[in-house]
Protein backbone atom coordinates (compact mmCIF):
# COMPACT_ATOMS: atom_id res chain seq x y z
CA UNK A 1 0.00 0.00 0.00
CA UNK A 2 1.35 3.47 -1.16
CA UNK A 3 2.11 6.24 1.54
CA UNK A 4 0.90 8.50 -0.44
CA UNK A 5 -2.61 10.34 -2.19
CA UNK A 6 -2.65 12.14 -5.38
CA UNK A 7 -2.18 15.50 -5.06
CA UNK A 8 -4.35 18.47 -7.22
CA UNK A 9 -3.24 18.19 -10.27
CA UNK A 10 -2.81 22.27 -11.45
CA UNK A 11 0.58 21.98 -9.10
CA UNK A 12 3.54 20.58 -8.37
CA UNK A 13 4.89 19.68 -5.63
CA UNK A 14 9.16 19.52 -5.46
CA UNK A 15 10.82 18.00 -2.43
CA UNK A 16 14.74 18.80 -2.20
CA UNK A 17 16.38 16.34 -0.04
CA UNK A 18 19.50 15.66 0.94
CA UNK A 19 22.12 15.63 3.75
CA UNK A 20 23.21 18.18 6.22
CA UNK A 21 25.80 20.45 4.20
CA UNK A 22 24.33 19.48 0.81
CA UNK A 23 23.09 22.79 -0.21
CA UNK A 24 19.35 22.39 -0.02
CA UNK A 25 18.39 25.48 1.13
CA UNK A 26 20.89 27.12 -1.28
CA UNK A 27 19.44 25.16 -4.58
CA UNK A 28 15.76 25.93 -3.52
CA UNK A 29 16.49 30.07 -3.16
CA UNK A 30 17.88 29.43 -6.55
CA UNK A 31 15.29 27.72 -7.84
CA UNK A 32 12.77 29.91 -7.20
CA UNK A 33 14.52 33.24 -8.07
CA UNK A 34 14.41 31.32 -12.03
CA UNK A 35 11.13 30.18 -11.51
CA UNK A 36 9.69 33.67 -10.24
CA UNK A 37 11.99 35.54 -13.30
CA UNK A 38 9.27 33.37 -15.84
CA UNK A 39 6.56 34.30 -14.56
CA UNK A 40 5.27 30.68 -12.52
CA UNK A 41 3.76 30.95 -9.27
CA UNK A 42 6.10 29.04 -6.68
CA UNK A 43 5.81 28.59 -3.13
CA UNK A 44 8.40 28.04 -0.85
CA UNK A 45 8.09 26.04 2.55
CA UNK A 46 10.40 24.07 4.46
CA UNK A 47 9.88 20.83 7.05
CA UNK A 48 9.45 20.96 10.28
CA UNK A 49 6.87 23.86 8.78
CA UNK A 50 7.31 27.66 9.35
CA UNK A 51 4.73 27.37 12.22
CA UNK A 52 4.52 27.30 15.70
CA UNK A 53 3.68 23.44 15.28
CA UNK A 54 7.14 23.04 13.47
CA UNK A 55 9.11 25.83 15.53
CA UNK A 56 8.05 22.89 18.98
CA UNK A 57 9.65 20.14 16.83
CA UNK A 58 12.83 22.36 16.05
CA UNK A 59 12.95 23.00 20.10
CA UNK A 60 11.98 19.13 20.75
CA UNK A 61 14.96 17.83 18.84
CA UNK A 62 17.51 18.12 21.17
CA UNK A 63 15.61 15.96 23.97
CA UNK A 64 12.73 13.78 22.24
CA UNK A 65 13.91 10.94 21.01
CA UNK A 66 13.12 7.85 19.25
CA UNK A 67 8.57 6.92 18.29
CA UNK A 68 7.81 10.14 20.23
CA UNK A 69 9.96 12.56 18.16
CA UNK A 70 8.85 10.69 14.47
CA UNK A 71 5.26 11.13 15.94
CA UNK A 72 6.07 14.63 16.57
CA UNK A 73 7.47 15.15 12.85
CA UNK A 74 4.99 13.29 10.84
CA UNK A 75 2.18 15.50 12.98
CA UNK A 76 3.90 18.81 12.04
CA UNK A 77 3.96 17.02 8.16
CA UNK A 78 0.18 16.07 8.09
CA UNK A 79 -0.59 19.46 9.50
CA UNK A 80 1.43 21.23 7.09
CA UNK A 81 0.06 19.35 3.95
CA UNK A 82 -3.66 20.13 5.35
CA UNK A 83 -3.06 23.65 5.74
CA UNK A 84 -0.48 24.59 3.73
CA UNK A 85 0.79 22.47 0.77
CA UNK A 86 -2.47 21.17 -0.60
CA UNK A 87 -4.07 25.07 -0.70
CA UNK A 88 -0.86 26.29 -2.19
CA UNK A 89 -0.78 23.16 -5.25
CA UNK A 90 -5.03 23.66 -5.42
CA UNK A 91 -4.05 27.52 -6.04
CA UNK A 92 -1.72 26.06 -9.05
CA UNK A 93 1.56 26.69 -7.66
CA UNK A 94 4.61 24.76 -7.90
CA UNK A 95 5.65 24.06 -3.89
CA UNK A 96 9.83 23.65 -3.11
CA UNK A 97 9.84 22.16 0.03
CA UNK A 98 13.00 22.09 1.63
CA UNK A 99 13.18 18.25 3.52
CA UNK A 100 10.03 16.11 3.23
CA UNK A 101 9.55 11.98 4.27
CA UNK A 102 13.18 11.01 2.77
CA UNK A 103 14.02 13.01 6.47
CA UNK A 104 12.38 10.87 8.54
CA UNK A 105 13.19 7.62 6.55
CA UNK A 106 16.75 9.23 7.80
CA UNK A 107 16.54 11.12 11.02
CA UNK A 108 14.11 8.61 12.51
CA UNK A 109 15.80 5.35 11.32
CA UNK A 110 19.20 6.23 12.58
CA UNK A 111 16.83 7.41 16.17
CA UNK A 112 16.27 3.46 16.07
CA UNK A 113 12.59 4.18 14.77
CA UNK A 114 11.61 0.84 12.68
CA UNK A 115 10.68 1.58 9.22
CA UNK A 116 7.58 0.47 9.30
CA UNK A 117 6.36 2.83 12.08
CA UNK A 118 7.64 5.30 9.67
CA UNK A 119 5.73 5.35 7.10
CA UNK A 120 2.56 4.16 8.90
CA UNK A 121 2.33 7.02 10.81
CA UNK A 122 3.35 9.07 7.35
CA UNK A 123 0.60 7.49 5.31
CA UNK A 124 -1.69 9.56 3.57
CA UNK A 125 0.96 12.57 2.62
CA UNK A 126 0.77 14.13 -0.92
CA UNK A 127 2.71 12.30 -3.50
CA UNK A 128 5.30 14.90 -5.02
CA UNK A 129 5.79 15.33 -8.47
CA UNK A 130 9.57 15.29 -8.29
CA UNK A 131 12.04 14.41 -5.95
CA UNK A 132 15.32 16.06 -6.01
CA UNK A 133 17.81 14.56 -3.67
CA UNK A 134 21.39 16.30 -3.37
CA UNK A 135 24.62 14.81 -2.14
CA UNK A 136 28.16 15.31 -2.12
CA UNK A 137 31.67 13.49 -0.64
CA UNK A 138 31.68 12.87 2.69
CA UNK A 139 34.95 15.38 3.60
CA UNK A 140 32.61 18.11 1.85
CA UNK A 141 29.72 17.74 4.03
CA UNK A 142 32.38 17.93 7.08
CA UNK A 143 33.94 20.84 6.26
CA UNK A 144 30.66 22.41 5.18
CA UNK A 145 29.13 21.76 8.82
CA UNK A 146 32.31 23.09 10.42
CA UNK A 147 31.69 26.53 9.03
CA UNK A 148 28.47 26.32 10.88
CA UNK A 149 26.98 27.48 14.24
CA UNK A 150 25.20 24.09 15.49
CA UNK A 151 23.25 24.72 18.24
CA UNK A 152 22.66 21.91 20.72
CA UNK A 153 18.78 21.72 19.36
CA UNK A 154 20.17 20.72 16.09
CA UNK A 155 21.04 16.87 17.90
CA UNK A 156 21.08 15.46 14.45
CA UNK A 157 23.79 17.78 12.53
CA UNK A 158 25.90 16.77 15.49
CA UNK A 159 25.73 13.25 15.73
CA UNK A 160 24.87 11.37 12.69
CA UNK A 161 28.16 12.07 10.45
CA UNK A 162 27.79 13.16 6.61
CA UNK A 163 28.79 8.73 5.57
CA UNK A 164 25.97 7.49 7.66
CA UNK A 165 23.45 10.16 6.74
CA UNK A 166 24.60 9.36 2.77
CA UNK A 167 23.55 5.73 3.55
CA UNK A 168 20.91 6.31 5.24
CA UNK A 169 19.47 9.06 1.88
CA UNK A 170 20.70 6.02 -0.56
CA UNK A 171 18.46 3.50 1.35
CA UNK A 172 15.33 5.87 1.07
CA UNK A 173 15.76 6.56 -2.23
CA UNK A 174 16.01 3.08 -2.69
CA UNK A 175 12.82 2.33 -0.67
CA UNK A 176 10.83 5.38 -2.76
CA UNK A 177 11.80 4.26 -6.05
CA UNK A 178 11.08 0.54 -6.08
CA UNK A 179 7.80 0.88 -3.77
CA UNK A 180 6.35 3.82 -4.59
CA UNK A 181 7.93 4.06 -8.49
CA UNK A 182 9.36 7.60 -6.96
CA UNK A 183 12.90 7.72 -8.38
CA UNK A 184 14.57 10.96 -7.66
CA UNK A 185 16.98 13.27 -9.66
CA UNK A 186 20.62 13.20 -8.12
CA UNK A 187 22.90 16.01 -7.93
CA UNK A 188 26.26 15.89 -6.79
CA UNK A 189 27.28 19.34 -5.12
CA UNK A 190 30.83 18.07 -4.21
CA UNK A 191 32.86 20.23 -7.03
CA UNK A 192 28.96 22.48 -7.40
CA UNK A 193 27.33 24.63 -5.06
CA UNK A 194 23.81 23.94 -5.09
CA UNK A 195 22.93 27.57 -5.93
CA UNK A 196 24.78 26.55 -9.66
CA UNK A 197 22.77 24.26 -9.86
CA UNK A 198 19.30 26.01 -9.78
CA UNK A 199 18.85 26.68 -13.81
CA UNK A 200 18.96 22.93 -14.33
CA UNK A 201 16.38 22.14 -11.70
CA UNK A 202 14.14 24.99 -12.11
CA UNK A 203 14.14 23.41 -16.30
CA UNK A 204 13.27 20.09 -14.94
CA UNK A 205 10.47 21.49 -13.21
CA UNK A 206 9.06 23.11 -16.08
CA UNK A 207 9.50 20.64 -18.38
CA UNK A 208 6.62 18.87 -16.02
CA UNK A 209 4.42 21.67 -15.94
Amino acid sequence: MTIFIDPPARGLLVTIEGPNGAGKTSLATAVAARLEATGEPVHRTCQPSPSPLGDMVRAAERDVHGRALACLVAGDRHYQCETEILPRLRDGATVLCDRYIESSLVLQRFDSVELDYILAINRGIPRPGLRIQLLAAPEVLSERLAQRTITPERRFERVIGPARELELYADANALLTEREQLPASLFDTTTTAADGLGAVVAELILSRR
